[in-house]
C-alpha cells in the first residue's frame, strides 16, 4: 500500500506547524502497519523453508541478498532520506525479521573477541547486524573462529595487530569465512571482519580476502598479483602472513592464485571469503 504524502505545490498555503504534525502522526501510525506486516512474513518464509525442504540448521543469513536490496533502495530516486539512514533503517528491518525467522533455533548470536570489543567495532557490528541479535565476549580469537562453526553464530574480530593473524587460521577451516567488512559503509580499508559458517555468493560488487606466506614484501607482491589479472590491495601483516583484499568476486580454486604454479605466492596461502559492498 503507498505511502499518501501530499505534495506542496507553489500556490497552496503553507500548512500550519500543527497540520504538519498531524500528517507525521499519520505516517508513522501507516509505518508501523507496514513494518509490522513486513516482520510477520517472516514467520510465513520460516514456514515456507520448512515446507519446502529447508535445511533447519543452515544460516539465516543472506549478505548476497541483503547487499543487492540495499544497492536498490540507496538507488532510488528520493527528495530528503539519506542513504546512511535508508541502510540503518533497513539492517534493523532485516535483523527483525531475522530475530522472527530464528524463533525455536535460539537466533542469531555475535561473538567478539573480549579483548578487542573496543567501542567501535561494537557500534560497527550493531549497524550491520541490527540490534536483535545476542552478544557476547570471548577469551580468544580461536575461540570466536571456532564458535562461527554453529550456523547460528557471527564471529566479529578485528584487523588490529593485537588480535594478531587470526584471519590467517580460516585457510583451515572448512566452512568458516569472511561474510562482511567492519565499518560496512566505508571508503577506507576494513577495520574489522564478520565471520560465519556460510558459502559467500558474488553479487556484481564484491572485494575477496586473500590471505599468503609469501616471502615477498607487501609491494612485490601486489606488483605480482597485478600480473595476473587481480586488482590487489595489502590490508595487513602479522606473524608473517599478509592480508589481501582483491578486487571482486574471486573463486578459492581460481588458478591465478594457485600457490603450485608459482611459488613466490607462498606456501600457505587461499581465499577466506568475500564481502559485498553497499
Amino acid at each position: 500500500m503507498a505511502l499518501n504524502v501530499r505534495e506542496q505545490t507553489p500556490q497552496s498555503q503553507p500548512e500550519s506547524l500543527n497540520d504538519l504534525r498531524l500528517r507525521i502522526d499519520a505516517l508513522d501510525a501507516e509505518l508501523l502497519r507496514l513494518i509490522d506486516e513486513r516482520s510477520a512474513l517472516a514467520r510465513d518464509i520460516a514456514a515456507a523453508k520448512t515446507r519446502e525442504g529447508g535445511d533447519a540448521s543452515a544460516s539465516l543469513l543472506r549478505p548476497d541478498r541483503e547487499a543487492m536490496l540495499l544497492r536498490k533502495l540507496t538507488g532510488k530516486t528520493r527528495a530528503a532520506a539519506s542513504d546512511a539512514a535508508i541502510v540503518a533503517i533497513w539492517r534493523e528491518l532485516i535483523s527483525e525479521s531475522l530475530r522472527i525467522q530464528g524463533e525455536g533455533h535460539d537466533g542469531l548470536h555475535l561473538n567478539f573477541w573480549a579483548g578487542e570489543a573496543s567501542a567501535n567495532l561494537l557500534k560497527w557490528s550493531r549497524e550491520r547486524f541490527g540490534a536483535a541479535p545476542a552478544e557476547a565476549g570471548l577469551a580468544e580469537p580461536v575461540q570466536v573462529i571456532a564458535a562461527a562453526r554453529d550456523p547460528r553464530h557471527i564471529g566479529i574480530l578485528s584487523l588490529d595487530a593485537r588480535a594478531g593473524a587470526w584471519w590467517a587460521r580460516l585457510l583451515a577451516e572448512p566452512s568458516v569465512r569472511v561474510i562482511c567488512a567492519l565499518p560496512e559503509r566505508t571508503p577506507e580499508r576494513p577495520r574489522g571482519f564478520a565471520i560465519a559458517a556460510l558459502k559467500p555468493e558474488p553479487t556484481g560488487d564484491d572485494v575477496s580476502y586473500w590471505v599468503s606466506d609469501s616471502r615477498l614484501s607487501e609491494a612485490g607482491l601486489t606488483e605480482l598479483l597485478g600480473q595476473r589479472g587481480l586488482a590487489a590491495e595489502w590490508l595487513c601483516s602479522t606473524g608473517g602472513m599478509k592480508l589481501f583484499g582483491l578486487s571482486g568476486f574471486v573463486q578459492e580454486n581460481d588458478s591465478r592464485l594457485d600457490p603450485k604454479a608459482d611459488k613466490a605466492l607462498g606456501s600457505l596461502s587461499g581465499i577466506i571469503g568475500t564481502s559485498p559492498r553497499i
